[in-house]
């Protein structure tokens, strides 16, 4: 439905040519930049607690020994074991009712928070993938420059249509958020949008 959404708005644009209150004529479109160079971080957490006895008897007594086997998983994958970080406290607000930790594991390398996800261990349980993109400042600059060009090509060739030509830009905005954001991973492509409105002569 995301893809069919773009489609519709690469190939139609919003196009307007409005009258206001001085005689101001405009053509509004919408200009696109394909995100093509970001930095990808992936995190998840992995729930170790002794609660967990769904298939059988508890293997492990104490929440050491448990830490200790998880870690040699760990180190049979070659993963480095300094990437994760105990967060005591989303353990606590779990329910859990018997000793358990959960580990947070960041890395930029996909290899390695998939072979984290695949340890498979009675007690353990690993969490949701999340990722988070950055685009640096030069490449986004690149990106908006790239989009403003793409909405001047839709309004010139969508004024040629109605017979006019586009003067000067009258306003413009962008969705662009300097914030990032945890999201579930996603394939889809990721887009600079600009909203522009060109006079016109």
């Amino acid at each position: 439905m995301k893809q069919f959404a773009l489609a519709i708005l690469l190939c139609i644009s919003t196009f307007s040519i409005a009258q206001n209150t001085t005689d101001k004529r405009v053509i509004s479109v919408f200009g696109v930049a394909v995100k093509t160079s970001q930095s990808v971080t992936y995190k998840t957490d992995v729930t170790l607690t002794l609660d967990n006895s769904y298939y059988g008897e508890d293997p492990y007594s104490s929440l050491d020994e448990l830490l200790a086997k998880y870690f040699e998983k760990v180190a049979e994958l070659n993963i480095d074991k300094s990437k994760f970080t105990e967060d005591e406290l989303s353990y606590v607000s779990s329910g859990y009712r018997k000793d358990g930790t959960v580990l947070r594991f960041e890395t930029n390398d996909k290899d390695e928070i998939l072979k984290v996800a695949s340890i498979r261990m009675l007690q353990v349980m690993p969490s949701y993938i999340q990722v988070k993109t950055e685009t640096p400042e030069s490449e986004m600059k690149k990106l908006m420059a790239s989009a403003l060009e793409n909405a001047r090509e839709k309004a010139e060739m969508l004024a040629a249509l109605s017979g006019e030509e586009i003067d000067e830009i009258d306003s413009i905005s962008s969705d662009y958020d300097t914030a990032t954001y945890w999201q579930s991973p996603n394939t889809d492509s990721e887009y600079v949008r600009l909203s522009v409105n060109f006079t016109l002569k």
